[in-house]
């Protein structure tokens, strides 16, 4: 009898041992397939991104150019991945692997085989898109914005291998508004840039009317440049100095086009560009890095005593040695951007896949655009004010979204956002008779206008004693500066109504006078100054920076941007119809976006003041740059030096010019 117990326990524990060897094989089975699917769909993620980069990168030759940050820089006019049967330069003349149709589906090409990914491999194809409206349903169709992608994710294990195919359907959405350079610049007679200055990274001279209008005239020590050179360091340990494979930054993709206008320059010492070796505008110090520009494309006219740069643009062995650039990047004016003109903030624009007809458009009128960014798709009027806080005392208590709290003396009417109004003219912290506040309360439907929970605790901005930061608490989870969706708090400022021209609508504040005069932004904020052309709406009296902190909780763009103060973790935009300056004071940095523009074309960026050197680093449009005011020629550094990084909802001249929506994925295996 023993032994009979002996025996049946034996038997009942192999089975349990069994048991649990199947229970790991199956658990490790179920990790292996999710594991497949995740390298599924990053092969599905790499498809879009290439259908990307066919709307977005031209160059001198269209889509016969190669993918550069130069030429990503210039759109293609009608790219076409069918005609062209190749997309983003990858040719579509292998069919995908049978091991990609299991249900005989036909026309996918290889766009990468056997990538390998997280320990498994995948490989993506593409086909025309099926369009299930045809007769019969689901043939090729023709529209070349259009796409169909299939991917395999492939992982072995101790178990055996496991694949996984998953597909999506794409659409790209091309905004009315083409991307502008990062520093655009032009409208009036008088000229797109008055005095000296340097400026790092792509120039964009939009307009310069009129017989003899000098779009810019660089003198002593001022010129284009390639590279962060020269960056002061509070700058540089805030933005992006190395490449994601961790070497430095060696180029900007600084291009130089000219729509029309004079280019003179008038100094020895005046740069477009340097040499890689040699004397005259001679560079070359620091090895690997990218001294001649990447483009220069002028359809104006070239002047001044050292300005005859047609005379010969070809790098180390050019006729002028003030003019640096390959022989093979220069030419006329891009025929693609023949059409653009100086960005306003009513172009249209599109943000996270929904097309806005207008980025910004005033209370109480109607976007003058009339097509949808997103044919077919989702769109509204208007984006900025819509989605919004106002400090605006014209429209009565509803144009009021500062809420009434009785600690602090706020009582949820236009009277809280006159008193704002006027202390952020000259920099002070409001008071509404119960000392200075800081931290200013918002209203519960403003709050949820941003996606906030006023539950929580309300939402809530400080714009003043040297801090710009606003809060939401999400639905569920801890208050961020930041939107639950991700982009930028934005913050609406109506200038008053009875100041003089030259009284700003904001003016910076420091955080202490002596001890840190600087200004400092947390989180991700847009402020837009509502002016009337020809009024001072910002001016950067003091260093305006972001806060130095990297890997933020809200910060969601991985550990290579998020290891970056600006801008993943800290951004800031200042938008205005109005004018920006820089207040008095003396040697300052600036990092931030900055955008000036009104139909009126009057809209500058002006340096008023001040001894020392003002350095910026950021992107900037206006109608005109005027440095007459700089006792030393201000430096214009373009941060981050990849556009992609930027919030989407950055403003209207920064849309994207393609976004890619994705739909109907579905699992075939």
């Amino acid at each position: 009898m023993v032994l009979m117990l002996v025996f049946i326990m034996t038997l009942l524990g192999a089975a349990l041992f069994n048991v649990a060897q199947l229970d790991a094989r199956l658990k490790l089975d179920s990790q292996t397939g999710v594991q497949a699917l995740e390298i599924a769909e990053a092969g599905l993620e790499r498809g879009l991104h290439l259908f990307y980069l066919e709307f977005i990168c031209g160059g001198p030759n269209g889509t016969a150019s190669p993918i550069t940050l130069a030429n990503c820089a210039n759109p293609p006019t009608d790219p076409n991945y069918i005609t062209e049967n190749a997309l983003a330069r990858i040719a579509l003349t292998t069919d995908c692997p049978a091991a990609l149709l299991p249900d005989g589906a036909t026309g996918f090409h290889v766009l990468q085989q056997d990538q390998s990914f997280a320990g498994g491999t995948y490989t993506v194809c593409v086909r025309q898109w099926p369009d299930p409206n045809s007769d019969p349903p689901n043939q090729p169709s023709s529209d070349h914005q259009k796409a169909q992608f299939r991917s395999l994710g492939v992982l072995s294990s101790v178990t055996g291998t496991v694949a996984r195919i998953v597909q999506i359907d794409a659409t790209a959405a091309v905004t009315a508004s083409r991307p502008h350079a990062p520093f655009s610049i032009g409208g009036p007679t008088s000229g797109a840039i008055k005095g000296n200055a340097v400026i790092a990274g792509p120039v964009q001279f939009l307009a310069c009317p009129g017989a003899g209008c000098v779009a810019v005239e660089f003198g002593g020590n001022s010129g284009l440049q390639n590279n962060y050179t020269q960056l002061n360091s509070n700058l540089q340990s805030r933005i992006p100095m190395l490449f994601p494979n961790g070497t430095p930054v060696s180029t900007l993709g600084a291009v130089l086009k000219v729509k029309e206008g004079l280019v003179k320059l008038n100094s020895g010492s005046a740069c477009i560009g340097k040499q890689e070796t040699g004397s005259g505008c001679g560079g070359g110090a620091n090895a690997g890095i990218q001294d001649t520009m990447s483009g220069v494309y002028s359809s104006g006219t070239w002047g001044g005593t050292n300005g005859d740069c047609a005379a010969g643009l070809n790098g180390q062995t050019t006729l002028n040695k003030r003019c640096n650039v390959w022989t093979e990047a220069q030419g006329p004016y891009p025929a693609s951007d023949l059409s653009l003109n100086p960005p306003l903030l009513s172009d249209s624009s599109i943000i996270d896949g929904k097309g806005y007809r207008c980025f910004f458009n005033p209370p109480g009128s109607t976007c003058p655009n009339t097509a949808d960014p997103v044919p077919s798709g989702t769109n509204f009027a208007e984006y900025f004010y819509t989605n919004s806080w106002h400090i605006d005392d014209s429209r009565g208590n509803a144009g009021c979204d500062i809420a009434q709290n009785t600690t602090l003396g706020t009582t949820g009417t236009a009277a809280d956002c006159t008193t704002v109004l006027i202390k952020l003219q000259t920099g002070d912290t409001p008071d509404f008779g119960m000392g200075p506040v800081m931290t200013l309360p918002i209203q519960p439907s403003a709050c949820a206008r941003q996606g906030g929970d006023n539950s929580a605790g309300g939402c809530t901005l400080q714009i003043a004693a040297g801090r710009i930061i606003g809060m939401i608490p999400p639905p569920s989870g801890t208050a961020a500066p930041i939107r639950p969706d991700g982009e930028p708090i934005n913050v609406y400022v109506h200038r008053l109504g009875s100041a003089p021209s030259t009284t700003p609508t904001m003016t910076t504040s420091p955080v202490d006078p002596s001890l840190d005069p600087n200004m400092y932004y947390r989180g991700q904020t847009i402020i837009l100054a509502d002016n009337p052309p020809g009024t001072l709406a910002f001016a950067l009296s003091n260093a305006l920076l972001s806060e130095p902190t990297t890997n933020q909780p809200w910060c969601s763009l991985g550990s290579y941007l998020c290891g970056y103060a600006y801008p993943a973790n800290h951004f800031l935009a200042m938008l205005t119809t109005g004018d920006i300056t820089t207040g008095s004071g003396g040697t300052k940095q600036i990092l931030g976006t900055f955008f000036a523009a009104n139909s009126a074309l009057t809209a500058k960026f002006a340096i008023t003041g001040g001894a020392g050197q003002t350095q910026f680093a950021g992107t900037f449009s206006a109608q005109q740059f005027d440095f007459t005011g700089a006792s030393q020629p201000p430096k214009l550094y373009l941060a981050p030096w990849n556009l992609n990084a930027l919030p989407q909802a950055f403003g209207a001249g920064g849309s994207s010019f393609a976004a890619i929506i994705a739909s109907n994925w579905r699992q075939i295996q």
